[in-house]
């Protein structure tokens, strides 16, 4: 079976704010989104899956971050705003749940935000 994206509102609507005012780091991100569901699908649990742009963060989720190497479009990521995509993977179902899009400074309101997401999933 392979794993489902699921998009939260919120994520929803921070993915276009990102898409229209910081194109940019929306792509790298996005990249990194691919990089990691095709790893995963490979892989016995996600928790195994390492990459220089995931991040641990608290109640099992992982951040996706910015950076890494050239786009697939084959231009250089240059310069990119600090940028975190959080995600939770449910095990059971082979969800990956995209909590979130947010910016260095919004980081901890952010972390809040898919902590609380993560508690309502879980509690489904």
């Amino acid at each position: 079976m392979n794993w489902q994206l699921e998009p939260t509102e919120q994520f929803e609507r921070d993915a276009k704010r990102y898409a229209k005012k910081q194109p940019g780091e929306y792509l790298a991100v996005m990249e990194n989104l691919e990089k990691y569901v095709i790893a995963i699908e490979s892989s016995s649990h996600p928790g195994l899956v390492q990459f220089g742009f995931l991040h641990e963060e608290p109640k099992g989720m992982r951040a996706i971050d910015q950076s890494g190497g050239a786009l697939a479009s084959g231009g250089k990521r240059g310069e990119l705003n600090q940028t975190r995509l959080y995600t939770y993977a449910a095990l059971e179902s082979k969800v990956l749940h995209l909590l979130c899009l947010g910016s260095k400074t919004t980081q901890a309101k952010d972390i809040r935000y898919a902590a609380s997401a993560v508690d309502a999933l879980c509690n489904e």
